[in-house]
């Protein structure tokens, strides 16, 4: 894969995780399926209406449900808001304000600028992550196994906490959000295909973004996330090294 675009990918993911206003849920049927989280893959219906009621979209008119992965920003932000905890063979419709959908430049000739879209959803299917989440009290033993631990957070992060005992030390973003473009080459200095690899990030939310792109992007198996990240990791009163020893062992 191009390296520019593996960069570009975990720009635009990376900044997925920050949301301007709520969307409004209209009316809400519980489906009995799976629940829909953070990347997965779903395939939903849909009808969307301005607020005056004109219909400017439909799946159904197409007859072939929208199939798309949350957390992708592949649809609008309203999207994957409005969506995020629903379960297959449930409906939902929700009021998108312009921040979340189209904002001042509209879509076209079929949404006007400044829009507030109506959006009747009716989730159709839907599929996990090809990473896993993996909980604090396995990771140790996990780790014994031969599961590699990379912490992906800058070293002003590993200072203030500490860090996993045996833990590998790779800064994937910097302060600003910025992709390390140095990541992907240390990376691939130290794993193998076979490997299994859990990310590690302050909460947990963006080594999800980055082992659900190595999945998507780099076709990569056995990737995982730490769930909560090294907050959950202290909150449950796991051991951390000082950060400034590891660098001298």
């Amino acid at each position: 894969m191009n390296k520019n675009i593996f960069i570009l990918f975990f720009i635009i993911s990376f900044s997925s995780i920050i949301c301007a206003k709520n969307i409004e849920i209209i009316s809400d049927v519980t489906g009995n399926g799976i629940e829909i989280k953070n990347h997965y893959k779903v395939h939903v219906n849909y009808r969307g209406t301005l607020e005056d009621g004109t219909e400017f979209d439909s799946s159904y008119k197409r007859k072939m449900p929208l199939v798309f992965q949350i957390g992708l920003r592949q649809v609008i932000q309203g999207w994957e808001k409005g969506i995020m905890g629903m379960k297959v063979g449930g409906k939902r419709t929700i009021k998108i304000p312009p921040e979340l959908a189209y904002g001042s430049t509209g879509a076209g000739d079929l949404v006007p600028p400044n829009a507030t879209l109506i959006f009747e959803l009716d989730i159709v299917n839907a599929f996990k992550p090809g990473y896993s989440i993996i909980k604090s009290k396995d990771l140790m033993n996990k780790q014994k196994e031969g599961f590699l631990i990379i912490d992906i957070r800058t070293d002003k992060e590993r200072k203030n906490t500490g860090v996993i005992k045996n833990s590998i030390e790779f800064t994937a973003f910097n302060l600003n959000g910025n992709f390390n473009p140095n990541f992907l080459k240390n990376y691939q200095q130290i794993v193998t295909k076979n490997d299994h690899v859990v990310f590690v990030s302050n909460e947990g939310e963006i080594s999800s973004i980055l082992a659900n792109g190595f999945v998507e992007q780099l076709g990569s198996k056995n990737m995982y996330s730490l769930l909560g990240g090294i907050q959950n990791w202290i909150k449950e009163g796991r051991e951390l090294l000082n950060w400034l020893t590891t660098l001298q062992l």
